[in-house]
């Protein structure tokens, strides 16, 4: 069984439809995080998911703040999977993360790319900490944590789980213009993170969350 499934949208709720239509693996707790105000309805009553949990926003947490909130929320998993609300699972890929090492690994899926479906361990977590929430509200937040996972020795090993991944669809949805200038503030703030040699987690901050807000 998978303990708990992390999936943050901030658009597009017929492509998350399609995601958890696809699950064919027992999960203990579903988490969505509607990010965007655009589900209409509850999509975690699923048969598969022993519990469910919608958490509707006020305002778009992000990619990394919403990583950490699933996992603050169930602080007791052994391991977590995160994952992307536009892709599908292949039959059999969602089993191939459940396996006896997830605990202390961080698995990356075969997608496109890796990190949009990928299982964290307990142990990962302790050694490394949780995702820099002043990487907003997008991108970075995973190369980050993999530099930091392997100053740490924490494990990550890149899969051949298939995951079927429709790229960026987040910014077809209209957020390009926004992306191209929170993506070089975000490039440039894990640059000077990576020069003077700052592993650790960084930390939100309610200036950069409004300088870098795409509400």
């Amino acid at each position: 069984m998978i303990p708990v499934m992390i999936v943050p949208i901030l658009t597009a709720p017929d492509l998350l439809d399609q995601m958890l239509d696809s699950v064919d693996h027992e999960v203990g707790t579903l988490i969505v995080i509607d990010n965007g105000h655009c589900l209409d309805g509850d999509f975690t009553q699923r048969e598969w998911a022993h519990s469910g949990y919608l958490l509707r926003m006020p305002s778009n947490l992000g990619v990394a703040t919403s990583w950490n909130l699933g996992i603050k929320a169930t602080p007791h998993a052994p391991w977590w999977l995160i994952a992307n609300f536009d892709l599908t699972w292949p039959a059999g890929s969602l089993a191939r993360f459940d396996t006896e090492d997830a605990p202390r690994v961080l698995r990356l899926s075969a997608a496109s790319p890796p990190w949009s479906a990928f299982s964290i361990g307990e142990d990962v977590i302790k050694a490394v900490g949780l995702f820099d929430e002043a990487l907003h509200p997008a991108y970075f937040e995973d190369t980050d944590y993999q530099t930091r996972c392997e100053a740490a020795g924490a494990p990550v090993i890149q899969s051949a789980i298939p995951v079927d991944h429709r790229n960026s669809s987040t910014l077809s949805a209209g957020y390009r213009d926004a992306n191209a200038r929170t993506f070089k503030v975000n490039r440039d703030y894990y640059s000077a993170k990576r020069f003077r040699g700052d592993l650790s987690e960084g930390g939100w901050s309610l200036k950069r969350k409004r300088a870098q807000s795409w509400d």
